[in-house]
């Protein structure tokens, strides 16, 4: 078996709220070397970290994040609902949560949510590699189109195809083995229910994340 890399899931989202400053900021200090984190755009542009495509339940605001611009959504608190004590945190946009990773996480992985323009992919794949993150990023979408316009965009960042059904499973193989450079994030449950898959992917050379 290869080295097995621990990665803060949304942050350290049992400690703190997820994908927030403070809960990317828990992941490295308990000691993991690499974080995901999720990647949603503004009405205004601006790419944000948020989970959901609305602002409900882990914000105090309501509706989706992309009719508000970056100046609305940084009004928002987004630790209250985890617990009093994260009361004013805020949604932090892509480029704050670079800034508190760069230099300290290993590898970063910035889930892509829906986008709607082109353009906006073609933002984020530019913020980070003005991060001088680019080296140590895996750029992971559930929407496969949007890691095609990745592609088209950077020709050497890595990107991972989200795999979310078994169905599933064989065309993103052939995916990733075409593109070269790719990985395969499993959902736990199809590496636990047939973990032939995992071995399939390494045999191959293809690493492979779950969640």
């Amino acid at each position: 078996m290869g080295d097995i890399e621990i990665i803060g899931h949304r942050g350290y989202a049992a400690r703190a709220p997820e994908n927030t400053l403070m809960s990317l900021e828990a992941a490295l200090t308990a000691g993991a070397r690499a974080v995901e984190f999720d990647v949603h755009v503004a009405s205004c542009g601006t790419p944000v970290i948020i989970h959901d495509d609305v602002l409900d339940r882990t914000t105090d605001g309501s509706g989706p994040v992309s009719g508000q611009t970056v100046e609305q959504l940084r009004t928002l608190d987004a630790g209250s609902w985890f617990d009093p004590e994260f009361a004013g945190e805020r949604i932090p946009t892509l480029a704050d949560a670079l800034d508190r990773v760069v230099g300290r996480a290993l590898h970063i992985y910035p889930e892509v949510k829906e986008i709607c323009e082109p353009s906006d992919v073609d933002r984020i794949v530019r913020i980070v590699r003005d991060s001088t993150m680019s080296d140590r990023t895996t750029f992971i979408s559930i929407d496969w189109s949007i890691l095609e316009r990745i592609r088209a965009v950077d020709a050497a960042v890595r990107i991972g195809f989200i795999v979310v059904t078994a169905d599933l499973f064989d065309q993103a193989l052939s995916l990733a083995l075409a593109d070269r450079v790719a990985v395969l994030d499993l959902s736990h449950e199809i590496a636990l229910d047939d973990p032939s898959m995992v071995r399939r992917a390494t045999d191959e050379g293809v690493d492979v994340l779950t969640w």
